[in-house]
C-alpha cells in the first residue's frame, strides 16, 4: 500500500533569539539571524558552520505572499546563486514586521540579492542597533512530505524534519506549555518542536514539526503519542 504523499503550501510558527547581521553582508539593509535555529535540539552532530542556516531580511513594507514569491521566482531568474525565499512575520520591538527568510545564502552574497530584489520592487528596512531577543517567526513556504505511519511524515526535502499529525489547531502558548510538559515526561528529550499548518483536500492539516537527526520511528511515535494525550485532555 503506498504512502500517502502531501505537497502543498503551508506554514511553520516558531519561537527563535534572534539578532541583526552586523557585517559581511555588503548591504545596510536590516538583517536577523537565529541564533539557535532549533533551541529544543542539542544533538553532537550539528555542524560548526561559519555561514547561517537562515537569514530574515525584514522588508520595508508589508507585503502579501503573492509579492514575495513572484519577487522570489523573479530573482531566481536573473542570479546564479543558489538560494530558496519564503515569505513571513515576526515582532520587532514589539511591532509587526513582515520578511524575506533566505536560505543556503552566504551572508557576502546579501548585498547582491537584495539590490535585485530592489530592482524587482522589493524595499528592505535600514540596518538599526537592536539587543538580541525572542520572537514568534512565521514562515510560509512549500511543504513536501511522505507518511512513514499513520500520521507521522517524514519530509522530501530534509531527512531531519517529521511531522506529526494533530486532531486541532493549538495556540503558541498552548503548544509551549504542551511541550515543555512532554520534555519533563519523557527519556529522550533531544529534539526540537514548532507548529505546522498545511492546506489539504480536507482543510486545513496541523502538524508538530520534529527537527532530530538521531529520529527513529519509534521516538516519533512516543512523541506523536504524548501530544495527542495532552490534546485530548484540552
Amino acid at each position: 500500500m503506498s504512502k500517502r504523499v502531501i505537497e502543498t503550501p503551508g506554514m511553520v510558527t516558531k519561537k527563535e533569539r534572534v539578532a541583526v547581521v552586523e557585517h559581511e553582508t555588503n548591504c545596510n539593509y536590516l538583517i536577523l539571524e537565529s541564533l539557535s535555529p532549533f533551541p529544543g535540539y542539542h544533538g553532537t552532530t550539528v555542524p560548526d558552520s561559519l555561514e547561517p542556516d537562515s537569514l530574515f531580511a525584514v522588508t520595508r513594507l508589508m507585503h502579501n505572499d503573492e509579492r514575495i514569491i513572484r519577487s522570489v521566482q523573479a530573482v531566481k531568474k536573473q542570479t546564479v546563486i543558489n538560494f530558496d525565499g519564503a515569505p513571513g512575520t515576526l515582532d520587532i520591538q514589539h511591532q509587526p514586521a513582515h520578511f524575506i527568510r533566505f536560505k543556503f545564502v552566504k551572508y557576502g552574497d546579501m548585498g547582491q540579492l537584495l539590490k535585485l530584489f530592489k530592482e524587482n520592487g522589493i524595499e528592505f528596512k535600514r540596518r538599526k542597533k537592536l539587543h538580541p531577543y525572542e520572537s514568534i517567526i512565521k514562515v510560509r513556504k512549500f511543504f513536501r512530505m511522505k507518511e512513514m505511519s499513520k500520521d507521522i511524515f517524514a519530509d522530501l526535502d530534509d531527512e531531519c524534519m517529521f511531522y506529526l499529525k494533530l486532531p486541532a489547531m493549538l495556540r503558541w502558548n498552548t503548544f509551549e506549555k504542551i511541550t515543555t510538559n512532554i520534555k519533563y515526561n519523557v527519556d529522550d528529550k533531544n529534539f526540537d518542536a514548532a507548529l505546522t499548518n498545511v492546506y489539504g483536500k480536507e482543510g486545513i492539516i496541523d502538524f508538530v514539526r520534529i527537527f532530530d537527526r538521531e529520529a527513529t520511528e519509534s521516538k516519533l511515535r512516543h512523541i506523536h503519542k504524548k501530544y495527542l494525550e495532552a490534546v485530548s485532555k484540552l
